[in-house]
Parts: structure tokens; sequence; C-alpha cells
């Protein structure tokens, strides 16, 4: 990895985006265990409404996305010297529409997914002007720990382990101080977590969206890397509306996190190759039997929350 940080930098930008699709698609006919999974995900999500060739299709486009996504976090060094328009279109109007909101004094709440180039869209966000703090999973191998947090924390970053994080994320907003969050993945049995929907299957979801929006009056703005023919990307950020009507807290909440899941299946559905198929999105289910879910998918004994209401059941 060290390597890596040495020498990607150097290569131009075609060949990084050439090269990581080669491996990608070798890495989707190697590698059985994350195939097997991804192919499994779209058939939850699309049903037959998709032939197997378009699932395959689907899935090898996502192995030579993530291969760009790590690749490029490790050219990354040159975005700095070289510019961010070597990878990056950012639309103008998104750009001007987070500026306004950083006018006004208050911290905002960037959310993204693992679609796209989800690692370019944060250092992009913070070489536009936009320093974040950051939640990271602690790695078992802290060499390479040390070296993705190296990288993520260039443009100002900085980086916070998963312990007590929604308290330093509360603290961050409270100075007025911008935050992100990777929110397509599944929350800890018991972490809080929130039943929404997502293509069609409850999923059991990070609630931490609507509860920092909700308790500190922040924004919540998408923050997406939408992939270019070209290997490049155009990045985008869209306030979301979080005024919405309900009977009491829980089903604000419920309501906001059902919002955040139902942006992402959009976005996901318009290019579908360019989200990471191959993770274990349905982890948990509330049924016994398995259904429609993926294979590997078991039943969460204790849940916290319903998919209607959000309250305990």
């Amino acid at each position: 990895m060290r390597a890596a940080t040495a020498v990607f930098p150097c290569l131009p930008h075609r060949l990084l985006v050439v090269f990581s699709r080669v491996v990608g698609r070798c890495a989707y006919y190697l590698l059985g265990k994350p195939r097997h999974i991804a192919l499994a995900n779209l058939t939850a999500a699309y049903g037959n409404t998709k032939s197997e060739a378009d699932k395959q299709r689907i899935a090898r486009a996502s192995f030579q996305n993530f291969a760009l996504t790590m690749f490029r976090l490790f050219w990354s060094p040159r975005l700095k010297r070289c510019g961010l328009e070597q990878a990056a279109d950012v639309d103008p109007a998104s750009l001007e529409c987070i500026r306004r909101l950083q006018s006004e004094g208050k911290g905002i709440i960037f959310l993204t997914m693992h679609f796209g180039d989800w690692e370019l869209m944060g250092l992009a966000t913070g070489l536009l002007g936009f320093p974040l703090t950051i939640v990271t999973e602690r790695m078992r191998n802290a060499g390479s720990e040390a070296i993705f947090t190296r990288l993520r924390a260039q443009p100002g970053h900085r980086i916070i382990s998963q312990r007590f994080a929604v308290t330093k994320l509360l603290k961050a907003l409270k100075r007025g101080e911008n935050i992100a969050l990777l929110i397509d993945f599944n929350a800890l049995r018991d972490s809080g977590g929130v039943w929404v929907d997502f293509f069609g299957l409850p999923v059991y979801n990070t609630a931490a969206p609507a509860g920092l929006a909700l308790h500190t009056g922040a924004p919540l703005v998408f923050a997406i890397p939408h992939p270019l023919p070209d290997g490049r990307m155009r990045l985008t950020y869209e306030q979301l509306v979080t005024d919405v009507v309900a009977a009491n807290r829980e089903a604000q909440l419920q309501a906001i996190n059902q919002k955040c899941a139902s942006y992402c299946e959009a976005v996901i559905r318009e290019q579908p190759g360019a989200w990471l198929w191959s993770y274990k999105r349905w982890r948990y289910r509330l049924q016994e039997e398995p259904g429609a879910y993926p294979f590997y998918s078991h039943p969460l004994r204790r849940p916290r929350s319903t998919p209607a209401t959000g309250k305990p059941s």
C-alpha cells in the first residue's frame, strides 16, 4: 500500500481508469463469494424485471467502479497538484447551494453512499472549501488504517472512530462544523437502527441522519458522485427537505430516514452499475422465512422498530 501511494499518483488519469476497469472485470470472475452476493442482491432488488445477463453486466460494472474508487484514492495526492478537474466535474448550481447553506452559520450534514467514487466525493468536498468530520470503521491492520486515514484526511478532514461517534458528531455540528455520513450500511443489532423500505424490502438502517438533523437543526445535503463515460465523476449536492408532517417525533424520525433511503434507491436505479452490490445490504430481516431476501440474510431477533411506524415492536 505504501508503494501504491507512491506509484499511483504518477499515472495519467486515463491509464488509471483503464487499469481499474481491467482489474475490476478480472475480480468479478475470480472472486466467487462477492460475485455471488452481488447477484443475490440484484435478484432481491429487481426480481425478474431484469434478465440474468443484465444482472451480470451490472455486477461487473459494480466491481469495476469499486476498483476505480480504491485506486483513485491512492492516486488522490495528485488532485492538489494538478486540480480537481482531472477527475471530477462539479455542478455549479449545487455548489452555490451549499455555499449559501454554509453562510447561514450552521454545520451541514453531508450524506452519501457507496455509489460512484464516494472517496473522491469526500476529498472533493474538502478541496472545495468544506472540511468534514468523517466516521470510519476500524481496520484489522493498523498500517493499512494509517494509510487510509492519511489519504482521506488530505483536504483537512477530521477522521474519527466509531466509538462515541454520535457524541463527537453532535459537538462538531454545534460548533458550526460539517460532518459526512455514509448511510447505505446496516445498523448494528443494538445500535438503535430503524427499519426502512429499500427496493421493496425492509432493511435495518442507521437512524443517525434524521436524529442529528432534528437535534441540531443542521440541513441534510446529499453529495452524490455520478459516473461519467470517461471515468470522471459529476459531483452534485442537493438539500433534502426535512419539513415533514408527522404525529410525533418518532414518526418524524421515521419519515426523514425513509426519505433518505428512497433518495438513495432513486439514484441507484438511474445508474445501478455504480453502486456496491457486493455488500451484504440485507443482512437482517424481520420475518423468519427468507422470502425475497438474499441467501445471507437472517432474522433480527430483537428489532427496535417496525417498518411502518418506527415504534418499538
